[in-house]
């Protein structure tokens, strides 16, 4: 596929005893090479000396002429779609079946999610997910979560569970004819649950240990920063804090459970050796007799647009780190709007794989970082496009320099028809690959319902990628991506950083990490 080769030399070009040879004379000058798949495969066509490039020799071509070209697009298969309401006000069912293996992915999914958290409690969704698979009456009886776990495996799988802003869900993957006891096991999970305190008390320390871990790596911290500090006033921008972790008490559970988990708002999404007949056979009783609850139908969780907080340029001190993390953010547009696509190849001609050219200007020119590269959140009103990297911290300027320069490029120079090609076989293969599996397909067919999105959706993305022409991603660009428009955070030693960072942006805010307050719309008391 042309995803994977996109980052090879053809052995014609290079004699690698000549190329090996050739790196030991430079290293016996003290020359440095980049590290990592390029430096090895000899796709990198420079070794530095300090702050400069030098070419190697025998090595004058650019980078991207010694890439294969790139593979025609792989063809997404999207199976036949089945979806219906179970009674008059639901679950939904959505059924995607295949029967080249005996085997089914069952996903429960909720229209409820971290955007629905209470104020102050951010966290209360995560917990909720979690807390799921820790108890449930069966039958009548109570069941620990040690005996469903035991009883999931005895089915020949495990229970997974998760949460995003628009879903909370429970995941098995079976063969087909264990599907009636794992969908029996999950149905009781999420209609009844068990919420114990004391198992509430180690999900929540498990909880605050793993925010611990991340509020210390600085790719990682830069992430939530940037959540908070760029979707800023939007629901979308709370963050779990230790603060309101803590704050969740198991009467927030109940409520969220009580409040949110209604026929109305689930969708049961089956992927695999099944028909759409045999699922609803399977179903019907299970779900007979769930009544929506006589409390007023809950309002739909909100989406806005990001609603920036603080500086455009945030510098977060964190002196301890090894690394210093960079990431530049930019505007990105709605779910539905109607230049999705060309929005959605923009982020990848920006940060989409190796060859992307975020990961030439980074990566592969100047051996500044191991990789660099972009992703987008969508919501329904609007969205967020991020492209990150982490570098050494004397580097860290110069890292911000080239990331602004490359996410604003395509606006000057919109992609070539040769490099539009090598994107959207990357991006069309990675849908494919994704829906070739049963949990993958499932987890889209979900997300694609959670956010309200049709189905259809996924028969219209290969042919509306392949629509979007370079001039659409320069317009796109110009568009959504002003430079003023940019928003860049830089996590790690800033001391070791040198004055240049600081001169990047007089108006810059700098923080240190170990005063960071994440529920506070100035980060800070």
């Amino acid at each position: 596929m042309a995803g994977h080769h996109e980052g090879r030399l053809e052995p014609a070009r290079v004699d690698r005893r000549a190329w090996l040879a050739r790196c030991a004379r430079l290293g016996g000058q003290g020359l440095v090479m980049p590290l990592g798949l390029a430096g090895l495969a000899g796709c990198a066509t420079t070794v530095r000396a300090g702050r400069e490039s030098l070419p190697v020799p025998g090595l004058a071509e650019p980078a991207s002429s010694l890439m294969p070209p790139p593979g025609e697009p792989v063809p997404v298969h999207v199976p036949e779609v089945a979806q219906e309401l179970l009674g008059e006000v639901g679950p939904t069912l959505i059924v995607a079946g295949r029967r080249d293996l005996p085997l089914v992915s069952v996903a429960l999914r909720v229209r409820c999610g971290s955007a629905a958290d209470p104020p102050g409690r951010s966290g209360c969704a995560l917990l909720l997910s979690q807390m799921l698979a820790r108890g449930a009456m069966r039958q009548g009886r109570p069941v620990d979560g040690a005996t469903l776990a035991r009883q999931a495996e005895a089915l020949g799988g495990s229970i997974g569970t998760g949460v995003q802003d628009s879903q909370i869900w429970l995941e098995m993957t079976v063969m087909t004819p264990l599907l009636p006891q794992a969908l029996a096991l999950l149905v009781d999970l999420l209609r009844r649950p068990l919420l114990p305190p004391a198992e509430l008390q180690q999900v929540r320390a498990q909880a605050l240990d793993g925010l611990g871990l991340r509020l210390q790596d600085p790719a990682l911290l830069a992430a939530l920063v940037a959540r908070r500090t760029v979707w800023g006033r939007s629901l979308h921008g709370a963050v779990p804090t230790p603060e309101s972790l803590s704050a969740v008490r198991r009467e927030d559970l109940l409520t969220m459970h009580r409040r949110w988990f209604r026929p109305d708002r689930v969708a049961v999404v089956l992927t695999g050796d099944i028909d759409l007949a045999e699922a609803r056979a399977l179903l019907r009783p299970m779900f007979a007799g769930w009544r929506i609850a006589d409390a007023p139908m809950p309002h739909e969780m909100p989406s806005a647009p990001p609603q920036p907080l603080l500086p455009a340029t945030l510098l977060i001190d964190l002196p301890r780190a090894a690394q210093t993390a960079v990431l530049v953010c930019a505007p990105h547009v709605a779910l539905d709007a109607p230049d999705r696509r060309a929005g959605q190849m923009a982020a990848t001609v920006v940060g989409g794989g190796y060859s992307a050219r975020l990961n030439q200007a980074v990566r592969i020119r100047r051996g500044l970082s191991y990789g660099a590269d972009a992703r987008i959140e969508q919501q329904r009103a609007g969205g967020l496009f991020i492209a990150q990297a982490r570098t050494a911290p004397r580097h860290a300027a110069e890292v911000v320099q080239l990331m602004r320069e490359r996410v604003l490029s395509p606006g000057r120079e919109p992609p070539t028809p040769e490099e539009l090609a090598a994107r959207r076989a990357a991006l069309i293969g990675s849908l494919a690959r994704r829906l070739d599996t049963d949990e993958g397909l499932n987890a889209r067919l979900g997300e694609l319902w959670a956010q309200g999105i049709g189905l259809g959706e996924l028969h219209g993305f290969a042919a509306g990628i392949a629509g979007v022409e370079g001039a659409d991603v320069q317009r796109f660009v110009q568009r959504h991506w002003p430079a003023a428009a940019l928003r860049t955070l830089v996590v790690g030693p800033l001391e070791a950083a040198g004055p240049a960072l600081a001169g990047l942006d007089p108006k810059a805010l700098r923080l240190a990490a170990a005063d960071l307050v994440l529920d506070s719309p100035v980060l800070r008391r």
